[in-house]
């Protein structure tokens, strides 16, 4: 016959040990459900862009915006500036194929701004929400004198 307080040792040891697998597994989930996940990190790609003196306009800034394994990402508001300063230029929103795109944007009335824009180029820049962290991207523009 089985002595009765090696079984109740047992019975408890189990119930002990259940008991601490449980307590572990919920703080994990508490743990993992409090923090949430980092926001994903995406590309971002600017093209050439054109400045017409005489119009005082820009055409064809363009990004497209995307995952780190390519896939585009779509409603994402997108601001151009002019490079190294924070003068907007456009907003656009991305295209389900990840394009955000300004086909032609007045310039600031400024010269300096102009000079810039033709020196330094124009800043893209994506500001981040909870899913995807923030991304911008630089590049040049061209003048046309047609």
């Amino acid at each position: 016959m089985p002595c009765p307080t090696s079984r109740a040792t047992a019975i408890s040891t189990t119930a002990l040990t259940l008991a601490s697998a449980l307590t572990v597994t919920a703080a994990s989930a508490l743990d993992h459900n409090d923090q949430p996940a980092p926001p994903k990190r995406l590309n971002a790609q600017a093209y050439d862009a054109s400045f017409d003196v005489l119009a005082r306009q820009t055409s064809g800034l363009k990004t497209r915006i995307s995952e780190a394994d390519g896939t585009p990402v779509a409603g994402l508001p997108v601001k151009f500036t002019v490079a190294g300063e924070k003068a907007l230029l456009c907003e656009a929103v991305t295209d389900t194929d990840g394009y955000a795109e300004c086909k032609k944007s007045r310039l600031p009335s400024f010269l300096a701004t102009a000079v810039k824009l033709l020196t330094g180029g124009y800043d893209t820049t994506f500001d981040g929400n909870t899913r995807y962290a923030p991304v911008s991207t630089h590049n040049s523009v061209a003048v046309d004198m047609r």
